[in-house]
């Protein structure tokens, strides 16, 4: 994962979370992560990958949309909105948010430099 663009990098991420994909999932997130969604919750990146890898979260549908780059020294925040039909603890849910990440340049746990969402907050969009 070296020289994507935040872009880039959030389409893998929409990718591996349509798919469930732990271990994609993992190599994009920072150790630091810091999780906040939109209905106020908090994650770290084990929690999150943890509810994710248990089926207590899990993405039906996912779309990211006016999805804009921002400079933030080494690194890249992107801003856009989300719509997405979840399972969340068994129930269905719809979501609709606008959310900020940020993406900076780390040495993953593979060695290679990349981008790794350090950052991610959401917020309820109305429908």
């Amino acid at each position: 994962m070296t020289n994507i663009s935040a872009l880039m990098a959030e389409e893998q991420r929409r990718q591996a979370m349509l798919g469930g994909d732990i271990a994609a999932l993992e190599a994009l997130l920072s150790e630091g992560l810091v999780y906040v969604h939109s209905t106020g919750g908090r994650d770290t990146k084990t929690t999150y990958l943890n509810k994710m890898a248990s089926g207590s979260l899990k993405y039906l549908t996912l779309s990211f949309e006016d999805l804009q780059v921002h400079a933030a020294g080494p690194g890249e925040m992107v801003t856009g909105r989300m719509s997405a039909d979840v399972i969340i603890g068994g129930q269905s849910k719809a979501i609709r948010s606008l959310f900020l990440t940020v993406w900076m340049p780390e040495l993953g746990a593979d060695g290679q430099q990349g981008l790794r969402m350090l950052a991610y907050q959401g917020a309820p969009y109305p429908v």
